[in-house]
This record gives C-alpha cells, sequence and structure tokens, in this order.
C-alpha cells in the first residue's frame, strides 16, 4: 500500500504544500511562466511525489485556485458570523476584501490571472461561477437582514448583492493597475461612500 494512502494527513499536507508553492510560483512569474519543475523546487518535493498529486500543470494550477478561493470564502464567513447588524456586517466584509495594499495586490494578481483561464477553460470557470455564487448568497443575505432591521432601503437583494460584487471587483481592479504606490483606503471609501449612497436608509 502506498504510504501516501495510509496516511491521509500527511498526504494533505504534502498536498497544501505543493499548491502553496504554486500560489507563491504564480504570484513571483505569472502562470504561463509557471512550471511544475519550478513548484517542485520551491517546495522542495520530488518531482514524482508532485506528479502523484497534480499530473500535469493544469492539475495543480486548479488545486491553486480552488484552495484560493476557498480561504477567501472561508475568511469572509468566519468575519460576518462575527457581526449581528447588517451594517456591521457589510462594514467588515470590505474590510476584509479591502484589506491592505500588499494583501490585496498579491490576491488580484493571481486573481486575475487565473481570471484569464476562466474565460478559456470550462474547468476554471465552474471555480470562479462557485465562488461567485457563493459571494452572491452571502451579500443577498446581508442586504435581507439589513432590510428586516430597517437599516437598509427596500432595494432588491439580487440586484443589490450583484452591485456590491460589482463595485469591489471594479474598485480593486482600478487600484491594482493604477500607480503601484497608489494607496489601497480611498478606494475602499469611495466603495463604501457609493454603497452607503445606495443602501442606507
Amino acid at each position: 500500500m502506498s504510504p501516501r494512502r495510509a496516511n491521509p494527513q500527511l498526504a494533505q499536507r504534502r498536498r497544501d504544500t505543493l499548491i502553496k508553492s504554486g500560489y507563491a510560483e504564480i504570484l513571483d512569474k505569472g502562470i504561463q511562466a509557471v512550471t511544475i519543475d519550478s513548484v517542485v523546487e520551491r517546495s522542495g518535493s520530488s518531482k514524482g511525489g508532485a506528479l502523484y498529486y497534480f499530473p500535469s500543470k493544469e492539475e495543480l494550477l486548479i488545486g491553486v485556485l480552488d484552495w484560493l478561493l476557498r480561504q477567501v470564502n472561508g475568511t469572509l464567513d468566519q468575519v460576518l458570523q462575527s457581526q449581528e447588524s447588517a451594517r456591521g456586517k457589510l462594514v467588515a466584509e470590505l474590510e476584509v476584501l479591502f484589506h491592505s495594499a500588499e494583501v490585496n495586490r498579491r490576491f488580484y494578481l493571481v486573481f486575475f490571472d487565473f481570471a484569464s483561464l476562466g474565460t478559456r477553460n470550462e474547468r476554471f470557470r465552474a471555480l470562479f461561477e462557485n465562488f461567485f455564487a457563493a459571494c452572491h448568497r452571502r451579500d443577498m443575505a446581508i442586504v435581507e437582514l439589513g432590510i428586516r432591521q430597517q437599516q437598509f432601503r427596500r432595494v432588491n437583494p439580487h440586484d443589490a448583492a450583484a452591485t456590491i460584487r460589482a463595485l469591489v471587483d471594479g474598485y480593486c481592479l482600478q487600484w491594482v493597475l493604477g500607480p503601484s504606490d497608489a494607496p489601497i483606503e480611498p478606494y475602499r471609501d469611495r466603495c463604501r461612500g457609493v454603497l452607503g449612497a445606495y443602501l442606507l436608509r
């Protein structure tokens, strides 16, 4: 029996190490320049071990994107559970999504690299579809709660959730493609101001 199969925790740690090394490689070089060999070298794994978990570069990239989107969704779910009011939840969400220049630049550099694959490859597109569906459900729940708590105007929750995501991604795209030394806080504040004018009573 394979020792990897005999020890699921060890197998998961090895897989996670390869995924995180793949993320770091994409961040440093971009998706096109990443290879299985470069990820193996960064992770300190063997090529045979890497190919056991990820038989191709596409499989590795799928693993990295799935991990990255799960990290974001998990963080947002935890943060929102710590707030009781809809307004508090929305503020907390924007704080996560506009966390800091360093964190956001890393995330969006990789995110937009993957987005190009999502327009051409069904497997990547499906991961993005699931991610945006989770974002939509979460934001709809915030808006519906805000209406019940009489903190938000009676807007259409479906449309409002789509608007929240469009504003966040739009402002982050403007920031990433703007001057490299631009602070992220003004973009967060603009997003917050537009949403406040749209949602708040």
